[in-house]
């Protein structure tokens, strides 16, 4: 792995790491029904919450917090889905936030960028410079949360498609565990056939 891949993989460890346990504990089930709702099909679902125009700039958002580089990003783990459904079932609390979140990110795009039409109109470089300016609002960290969330969830309810989150972090999700041969192990194969048994 290249030390970009060793960089962003402590990056997703340490976020992890940062998000409210007791909340997404509380969450739990509804964050599996957005997963499974995001990756249910090899097609991308509908939206059930954003606008196309809406939709374009919170999966620009998303594709800077984890980007596409020699390694897969949130665009590839179609993190905008998850997003999408979240905000129609566990953390419906963040309807309102979006909406606004998006057009203090375009009043900042054209107060940093006035020939820009929109956020997802720029370059990474650009992009990256408005990020910095919102990075420390309540907006950016939803939005931070809710993408880390949907890259790294569990396939097998839907989430990081393909498993790219898990394969980026080096998550084995074989989960086939075999108990290790200990001495009852042994003891049984010398036993002879029938020793112990009541004569």
């Amino acid at each position: 792995m290249s030390a970009k891949g060793k960089s962003r993989r402590s990056f997703l460890i340490n976020s992890v790491g940062g998000l409210n346990a007791a909340w997404v504990a509380a969450h739990y089930h509804d964050i599996l029904a957005a997963q499974q709702y995001a990756t249910k099909s090899g097609e991308p679902p509908k939206l059930a919450f954003f606008t196309e125009a809406q939709a374009a700039e919170v999966e620009a958002m998303a594709d800077q917090i984890i980007p596409t580089d020699d390694t897969p990003g949130a665009r590839e783990a179609r993190c905008l889905y998850f997003i999408d459904r979240a905000l129609t079932t566990f953390d419906k609390s963040k309807q309102k936030s979006y909406p606004q979140g998006l057009q203090d990110l375009q009043s900042k795009t054209q107060q940093l960028f006035p020939s820009a039409a929109k956020f997802s109109a720029l370059g990474s470089t650009d992009r990256i410079k408005v990020l910095t300016e919102i990075e420390k609002t309540p907006f950016f960290n939803t939005v931070r949360v809710h993408t880390i969330i949907g890259y790294l969830s569990r396939p097998v309810h839907g989430g990081n498609h393909d498993k790219v989150g898990w394969k980026l972090i080096g998550y084995d999700d074989s989960l086939n565990h075999k108990a290790p041969f200990g001495y009852y192990d042994a003891a049984a194969l010398s036993t002879p056939s029938g020793a112990g048994e009541r004569q």
